[in-house]
Parts: C-alpha cells; structure tokens; sequence
C-alpha cells in the first residue's frame, strides 16, 4: 500500500460503504481491493481503519486470508471502529436544503474537533453520489475550510483532491483546476515518487466519482421542458465526457505547479 493509497483508505472505506448499500457489491469489493492488494494479510499491521477494511472485503467476499486477519486484529481491539454522525438539526433547514440520511445540519453549530473535516466529506459523498450537487460541494469546500482552520498536518490532500473530483464529475473542470492550483501547496513536489502515487490515486477517484455520476447529476440532467433545454449554455454542452477527459487531467495530477 502506498502512502497516497494509505492516506486515502479512510475516505474510501465510507465509499465502499455507499456502494454497497446502492446494491453494488463488486465495486464496494473492488475499491477495497485496490488498498488491500499490496499487503499479506498474515503480516499486516493491527489497525483500527484496516480492521474496517478487512472485515467489510472479507464480508462480501469470502476471502480467507482477510477473514484471517481480521480474527486475528480484532483480539486487540473491541470493536471495529464507526464514524461518529454529526448531530441532526431539530427543525428542516429553512433554507431548503435536502434533507434525508447522510445529510447533516447546520455545520455552523457542530464542535470542532480533528475528525470534523473527514465527517463533513462523508456527507459531501454522500450528497453528490444522490444527485445533490451543489449542496455536496459546498459541503466539501466547508470540510477543506475546517481542515484549514484548524491547522491539521494530514487529511488537506485528500479533502482538496475529493473536492476537485467532485468538481471533475459534474463537468465543472475550470472550476476543479481553479480548486487544485489554488492550493497546489498542499501537493507532493512535481517529478517526485510521491507526485506520481498521488496522481495515480488521484486519477482512479477522478474515474471512480465521474463513472456514473451523469444519471444522477443535478447539472446534467435532461431537461423537463424546452425551456429549461434553452437554459443550457453553449459552454456547458461542449464538457467532454470523462473518458475525453482523462489524458488531460492525468497531466494536470502529475504536473500542476504550486501556486505561490
């Protein structure tokens, strides 16, 4: 497992989780796949995130070896552990944002703590993988704002690399390029080993978050009239589709240079 990769399995567990539960199995198994595959599972580590890992691959595959392992590491844990939720307004959101599992209200009156930002992209995932868009992004953008504020030395990489997918999958990629050159600071050194594992993790989220995201898509979806058809702006029908796109991107990930 690379470090980019080992940084990442925090965010990809909840992932998986959301695959899972929207009736894909092989590509919840297959994500976890992808962070498992570079380790022995009779040597690996005892560790809490892994723990999660291991033990949601062994439950939809069957796999031995992680079934194996995670017997072995749950002998010095008690529990496998969850992501605490943020806590529910007690009145709908007067703003009339969405409302429903995964949605989690106002941020402005959660406690900080360190896992906040990480909280905060769970629900952002969540949002967009449901169609709500803008209201994911913004949730992204607060998650990338909290981080830092609060001067964390680990996890601005992946909020900012989340936020751009997301940007990426809706077609906004001026916008996800404008994020990424932003705070290009927080990216390994162009030409470095650590700007190549970043980029390749990079590009496989890019891929992951733009797969499928048209049919849910807020800014994508067909139009219900010829009015709204005509809302469509000549810039906005000439967004390539992703596989167009990736060549391109993969430059940016390998390449883009620091801002400052």
């Amino acid at each position: 497992m690379t470090s980019a990769e080992r940084q990442a399995l925090p965010m990809s567990l909840p992932f998986a989780r959301l695959l899972l539960a929207n009736g894909d199995p092989d590509g919840a198994a297959l994500l976890l796949k992808h962070h498992l595959s570079g380790l022995d599972p009779d040597d690996a580590p005892c560790d809490l995130v892994l723990l999660e890992a291991a033990a949601l691959y062994s439950d939809i595959t069957g796999d031995p070896g992680w079934t194996r392992y995670a017997v072995r590491a749950r002998l010095h844990f008690p529990a496998p552990r969850h992501s605490v939720p943020s806590p529910r307004p007690a009145q709908p959101d007067p703003a009339g944002h969405p409302t429903g599992p995964g949605v989690h209200r106002p941020y402005a009156n959660l406690v900080p703590s360190p896992d906040l930002p990480m909280r905060l992209l769970h629900d952002a995932q969540s949002l967009h993988w449901q169609g709500h868009c803008g209201e994911a992004i913004r949730t992204a953008t607060k998650a990338l704002d909290l981080w830092r504020n609060q001067q964390h030395d680990d996890g601005g990489t992946t909020l900012l690399l989340w936020l751009a997918a997301m940007l990426c999958a809706c077609r906004r990629d001026h916008d996800a390029e404008a994020k990424l050159f932003a705070d290009s600071r927080l990216l390994p050194t162009p030409g470095s080993p650590e700007r190549y594992e970043f980029a390749e993790y990079g590009i496989r989220t890019f891929a992951r978050v733009s797969a499928t995201h048209d049919q849910a898509c807020a800014r994508w979806r067909r139009p219900v009239s010829l009015a709204d058809l005509g809302a469509l702006t000549l810039a906005d029908a000439a967004v390539q589709p992703w596989p167009e796109r990736r060549n391109r991107w993969w430059g940016l990930l390998l390449s883009l240079a620091d801002a400052s």
